[in-house]
């Protein structure tokens, strides 16, 4: 296979080979570790509501919920504001969630924290809907000044540059979210 596969996407092989590990598989797994015992202690035994977004937060999801101690629920949504374009627009639920969200703390856990939008627009529906309250956690936050405040997310695992980041949900042209490390794709 050549650098390009299948509608133009680079040969998923040939990505790893132009990329660097920002954080190694036991750097992401004490980040989790870390920011799951940030959420015990702020929720107490207090029973949440976790909703992950999909697609990436599929890992990030249950990686930190194994370590979570409060009685939870699971639920997710899958959301876009892009809709196949590059500048995002409203929020567009494909999957809603499922569960009445009333009077219930709700945890919003996704893979990257970037420019926020998403995140924000998620977190303002289930207010809309009802919910007691609502946080969000990212298992990585970009660093740059772009989108909304760096502090908008409540629980962060780790921060990347502001680079092209994918693996443990991440991904690069759909490929590779399965990695258990932070790669960092490199420009050609």
């Amino acid at each position: 296979m050549g650098l390009a596969d299948y509608e133009g996407h680079p040969d998923p092989s040939s990505l790893l080979h132009r990329s660097r590990v920002v954080y190694d598989r036991e750097t992401v797994a004490a980040a989790v570790e870390r920011m799951a015992g940030e959420i015990n202690e702020f929720y107490g035994d207090q029973p949440i509501v976790l909703i992950g977004v999909m697609t990436g937060a599929i890992l990030p999801m249950a990686w930190v919920s194994v370590h979570l101690e409060m009685p939870l629920t699971m639920d997710f949504v899958h959301a876009t504001r892009y809709r196949g374009g590059l500048h995002g627009a409203e929020l567009e639920y494909r999957v809603p969630p499922r569960m009445d969200l009333s009077g219930k703390h709700v945890l919003v856990i996704d893979d990257i924290f970037d420019e926020g939008n998403t995140l924000a627009a998620i977190k303002g529906s289930a207010e809309k809907r009802g919910a007691a309250s609502v946080r969000l956690a990212a298992l990585v936050r970009k660093d740059h000044d772009r989108g909304l405040p760096r502090d908008t997310v409540d629980f962060v695992g780790l921060d990347v540059p502001d680079v092209y980041v994918y693996g443990c949900g991440m991904d690069a042209y759909e490929e590779w979210r399965h990695l258990d490390c932070i790669m960092a794709l490199e420009e050609e």
